[in-house]
């Protein structure tokens, strides 16, 4: 029971005690007075009724004072007349019935007003006749008792509401900063901090306010901190501290992991640039020109080359290079041309001699079997080719396995749809005890032949074509189709990508499919990459998810050089480090403390996280060791068909 109704129920019985403490007192005053006045109406009565009949008495003919008393109870309101011989036999009596209209039968019995009775003495000269006995009708006291009783219960029913309205109004007002500091509570309880701007009054919860905003401002300013450090050990593990772009460490495991023939990765194009000339700049102009002008070239490659899914990266002094997922190098060849003409330009604006230094664009693309050094060794390459070209010239090095016909991949792509050989397989996660904590979806293709095909194979292919979306809308359909015959105890993750947040329209069909699911049984994940850059389209969705009470995900969690605290405003469920370190976790210590910051800042708003490719037990002990208990690779089995 709330506090307000706690304090209307103790107000009211108060005002009811006092009410019938009122009535009590009332009640016994007026009894006496009532009673009083009846005694002196009734002795009036019989003193003078009994000299009237003291002078016309005659015991032999009583029809004299008989007339008298009935003209005496005829007129009077009284209950009974009785007159009384010597020897106390009646010789007259007459009696009111004790019907009183208008009062409740309940209110006469719990009175029970007696009303007194007198007598005189009746004689003829100077011998007694008898007793005249006369008792006044309660009816009288009765009616002024119901008054008195009417007239105090309005009044007070009347007090009671206005004391009751005033009293409600004052303690929800004064109980107002307690709702507030109940809300504070329930944020804290989520990890949400939620401070009070507005200070009560009331000295006592002003102070519990002030110790509570104290206690949420301490508290935001440990994750605050925590995201820092993370952010911190980020910058020094795997960041280049002149461009801002990743380090040849985070390079390596990144490229590793995107080559990882067991992920659900596509292939894509390498950009490198080589920049020759940068030893002789740095002596001529010093290091801060020579700095100043990789950083202004850092700059025109992520222009030149934007992309969410993109690693860019400074391997050395005078290399930098950008890993671009699902693109073709034949397609990029013109971005490379425009990156060369714009390097003259960088080398003007730092008062630089144009012919001191110059750069070489090579372009190659990379495929799911291919190893890192290979190439590496094929940019080296196309470096050199570029070089031989002369200053600020760009090769693009096309091997036999670039060659596809894309009309064919289309087609095989339009009769694989119609032919529904798109299938639905899946790859659980699971928790320290063995329990699975959800099952993430992954498509397959089944070729002509009956071979089954993952992602890799046909989803480059999907990219060149801008078939996105038709296969994330597949996934979709697929998923929903099995909910609706199936019931799984699991939770069923998809990974969306741009596409569909660039679809209202299925978005919107989404939200529709997912209100008709008995239960809530999917996950959503976003890749931190696409939180990151689309948080226009992002966030929204996530929130719209969560009001849904969907729970969702991020993908590649850590990759990026993003502002953590984006997670306090998210709240996913759970996050998904990137695949890259489990390539590093067991050895290199600075991976170990990233992982680490990155578990301490997200097991501090209750977010759980989960390690992927996950490939023997050292790795899992290595992670469990940094505090992740949940985890998804082959060590636990291969991806098998949702069934």
């Amino acid at each position: 029971m709330s506090l307000t109704k706690q304090m209307i129920i103790f107000i009211s019985s108060m005002l009811m005690i006092l009410l019938i403490g009122t009535f009590a007192l009332n009640l016994s005053n007026t009894k006496v007075f009532l009673q009083d006045q009846l005694l002196t109406h009734a002795q009036d009565t019989a003193t003078s009724l009994g000299l009237s009949l003291s002078s016309v008495a005659d015991p032999e003919d009583p029809s004299s004072m008989e007339t008298m008393i009935n003209a005496v109870f005829d007129r009077g309101y009284y209950s009974k007349i009785e007159l009384i011989d010597v020897e106390d036999k009646p010789l007259y009596f007459r009696q009111n019935p004790q019907t009183i209209e208008g009062i409740p039968q309940w209110f006469i019995n719990f009175i029970s007003f007696h009303a007194p009775t007198a007598e005189a003495l009746v004689q003829a000269g100077w011998s007694p006749v008898g007793t005249l006995s006369i008792q006044s009708h309660p009816g009288y006291a009765y009616i002024e008792l119901w008054k008195a009783f009417n007239n105090l219960l309005i009044w007070f029913s009347l007090a009671a509401l206005i004391a009751i309205s005033l009293a409600y109004y004052a303690i929800r007002t004064m109980l107002q900063p307690l709702k507030s500091m109940e809300q504070q509570a329930e944020a804290i309880v989520k990890k949400e901090y939620l401070l009070q701007s507005k200070l009560p009054g009331t000295s006592e919860f002003k102070q519990v306010v002030i110790a509570m905003n104290a206690m949420v401002s301490k508290m935001k300013e440990v994750f605050d901190r925590d995201a820092k450090i993370a952010q911190k050990l980020q910058k020094m593990a795997y960041q280049d501290s002149v461009t801002g772009m990743s380090n040849r460490v985070h390079f390596e495991m990144t490229v590793d992991a995107l080559l990882d023939p067991q992920q659900e990765n596509t292939g894509g194009a390498l950009c490198l640039i080589h920049v020759e000339g940068l030893k002789t700049l740095n002596d001529q102009h010093g290091y801060l020109v020579g700095d100043k002008m990789m950083k202004d070239l850092s700059s025109q490659l992520t222009q030149q080359f934007a992309s969410a899914k993109a690693l860019y990266a400074r391997l050395n002094g005078s290399e930098l290079i950008a890993v671009l997922p699902g693109f073709s190098a034949e397609t990029l060849q013109s971005n490379a041309q425009a990156l060369t003409h714009s390097y003259p330009e960088i080398l003007k604006a730092l008062n630089a001699d144009t012919t001191e230094a110059f750069i070489a664009v090579a372009l190659i693309n990379y495929h799911l079997d291919d190893r890192r050094g290979p190439l590496l060794a094929q940019l080296d390459f196309a470096t050199q080719q570029a070089l031989a070209k002369g200053p600020n010239q760009t090769y693009c090095h096309i091997t036999e396995k670039d060659h596809e016909d894309n009309q064919d991949w289309e087609q095989l792509l339009i009769h694989a749809i119609n032919e529904k050989r798109f299938m639905l397989f899946q790859q659980p996660s699971f928790d320290a005890q063995g329990e699975v904590h959800d099952r993430e979806l992954l498509i397959r293709l089944k070729d002509e032949d009956g071979t089954m095909r993952s992602a890799g194979y046909f989803m480059p292919a999907v990219e060149k074509l801008n078939k996105v979306f038709e296969i994330d809308s597949l996934v979709i359909h697929l998923a929903l189709d099995y909910l609706s015959t199936h019931h799984p105890k699991e939770l069923l993750a998809i990974n969306l990508s741009q596409a569909v947040l660039n679809s209202q329209e299925t978005t919107d069909a989404l939200f529709e499919s997912i209100k008709k699911l008995p239960s809530q049984q999917l996950s959503f994940e976003l890749s931190e990459s696409l939180v990151s850059t689309e948080k226009a389209k992002a966030w929204p969705f996530i929130h719209a998810l969560k009001a849904h009470q969907i729970e969702t995900g991020i993908d590649h969690f850590g990759s990026r050089f993003a502002d953590m605290r984006y997670l306090q405003e998210l709240r996913p469920d759970y996050v998904k480090l990137d695949a890259a370190f489990s390539k590093a976790i067991e050895k290199d210590e600075q991976t170990q403390s990233y992982v680490s910051s990155l578990c301490e800042m997200a097991n501090s708003l209750d977010i759980k996280v989960i390690a992927m490719s996950v490939e023997n037990e050292s790795q899992v002990e290595a992670f469990k060791a940094q505090g992740v208990n949940y985890f998804q690779g082959y060590h636990f089995g291969a991806p098998t068909a949702l069934k």
